[in-house]
């Protein structure tokens, strides 16, 4: 979070994407991305809801 904070300070761009499962998580990181978020989203990308609203605490720390 300290570099974050120093980039924010710093006027410089931040990347931040989603990603969904490890594999991407590791994609992501290995191209450079500074913020990964696993967000409730998954839910309709990955679970196939209509709604995040289904979407658990057990299927975000399992997804996290």
């Amino acid at each position: 979070m300290h570099r974050i904070e120093e980039m924010r300070r710093s006027g410089e761009k931040i990347a931040m994407l989603t990603c969904y499962d490890a594999a991407f998580a590791r994609m992501l990181s290995d191209a450079g991305v500074d913020v990964l978020l696993v967000g409730d989203s998954l839910g309709m990308v990955i679970q196939g809801h209509l709604t995040t609203l289904p979407v658990s605490i057990e299927d975000m720390v399992y997804h996290t």
